[in-house]
């Protein structure tokens, strides 16, 4: 099991400064943020030699790109809005082919008022398989998360099992699914054949109001999901999601520390 962090906990860093850091603490990977307006360049936008030079500096400090972050969603009730998104999600799959980064993240997205769910589970899963077929053909796999409408791991497993795609599997995200009313167990026991990557983040409830805490210092249990993992020999990544929470030379050493003593206590 290896650790990785997005870089929302580091936006304004340039990809050597990531890159710096994950070496000095640690870190197996990095997760780029995508459409987040940050510095790390890997973005559609990149050309054939940045994109060279990206999978370059990964591997000449051995640090694994774990993922890509997308902000793709696929539950529009316009086809045409959502072919716009399967052709954007193909562009970022060349990208990441191009830097030699595995997996892909995308959402389902919220549910539009006055359409049915099991409509909109048609038209991601619709989507995904479109988006999964393209994948194939480059070696990436597009990963839907527990996030948004589709943050419980009923209903994005369901989705993703209609996609009915190799190439089509799922980021869970262990908060997301725990915070909807699913327990740690219930959730992986749907997740366990289609999870590749996951995204791990603390939060602390008052008063209906959830705010980021440290790893194990807030309500998710992330220590039971480790030892499940580690039960089917999981060997991707946990990457720390932190949005506007804390210095990361603060947050990025000590999470780290605490997954990576789940990891042995596993």
């Amino acid at each position: 099991m290896k650790v990785s962090f997005m870089t929302w906990i580091c936006p304004d860093w340039t990809l050597k400064e990531v890159l710096t850091a994950a070496v000095r603490y640690g870190y197996d990977g990095v997760e780029p943020r995508a459409e987040g307006n940050q510095k790390h360049g890997v973005e559609l936008a990149a050309t054939k030699k940045q994109r060279s030079e990206i999978a370059s500096a990964f591997g000449d400090c051995g640090v694994e790109m774990s993922c890509i972050a997308t902000s793709v969603k696929f539950s529009s009730a316009d086809a045409a809005e959502r072919a716009e998104m399967v052709e954007r999600t193909k562009k970022f799959v060349d990208l990441a082919a191009d830097v030699g980064c595995p997996y892909l993240r995308v959402f389902g997205g919220k549910i539009p008022e006055g359409v049915a769910q099991e409509d909109v589970k048609r038209y991601v899963a619709e989507s995904l398989a479109a988006c999964g077929e393209y994948a194939a053909s480059r070696g990436i796999q597009v990963l839907l998360e527990t996030h948004d409408d589709f943050r419980k791991a009923q209903d994005a497993v369901n989705t993703v099992r209609m996609a009915d795609h190799s190439n089509v599997q799922i980021l869970w995200d262990v908060a997301h699914p725990f915070h909807a009313g699913e327990s740690i167990q219930e959730a992986f026991d749907l997740v366990a054949p289609h999870a590749r990557h996951l995204h791990v983040h603390d939060f602390l409830t008052h008063d209906g109001d959830r705010q980021p805490a440290f790893i194990g210092r807030g309500n998710v249990p992330h220590d039971e999901a480790v030892r499940l993992l580690k039960s089917i020999s999981f060997d991707g990544h946990l990457s720390g999601e932190w949005i506007r929470f804390g210095p990361p030379e603060e947050v990025l050493p000590k999470d780290l520390a605490t997954l990576r003593r789940y990891i042995q206590e596993a």
